[in-house]
């Protein structure tokens, strides 16, 4: 063999070698962890201490503080009470499931009500107006 493929085959191994290496020390630090397990505990245990939510972006980068959007806002009890009333009487009675302030700019609150085994979602403006129906 002569040296000139001795040089060659020891510059491919050794390239091999770095590569792999590489490869190892990138796994090893959770490179290839991109699941959110560790950002769902923390926003979760933010939460429950009354912090605000902290939230990754689309890409999976950068992170935004959620805690000023007005469907994080508590719901005071006069709330509560204003927005079950004018759910029930759309629903024609049964019992509020879920109550939540909305995000989106069509309405301020969503809530459900479950009656005679029926789901009804009922969306509310700010005001407590019925803007929506949607029967399960």
């Amino acid at each position: 063999m002569n040296k000139k493929t001795m040089w060659i085959g020891g510059a491919g191994i050794a390239l091999v070698a770095l590569l792999v290496g590489g490869g190892v020390a990138y796994a090893v630090t959770d490179g290839f962890d991109h699941d959110d397990d560790d950002d769902r505990v923390a926003s979760q245990q933010s939460e429950q201490q009354g912090g605000s939510t902290v939230d990754r972006d689309n890409d999976g980068d950068d992170y935004y503080d959620d805690s000023n959007d007005a469907d994080n806002a508590p719901i005071t009890d006069a709330e509560r009470e204003s927005a079950e009333k004018a759910a029930l009487a759309e629903a024609g009675g049964g019992t509020v499931t879920d109550l939540e302030r909305s995000d989106d700019q069509d309405h301020a609150w969503e809530v459900e009500v479950t009656l005679d085994g029926r789901d009804i979602d009922i969306e509310l403006d700010a005001d407590f107006n019925v803007t929506r129906v949607d029967q399960d």
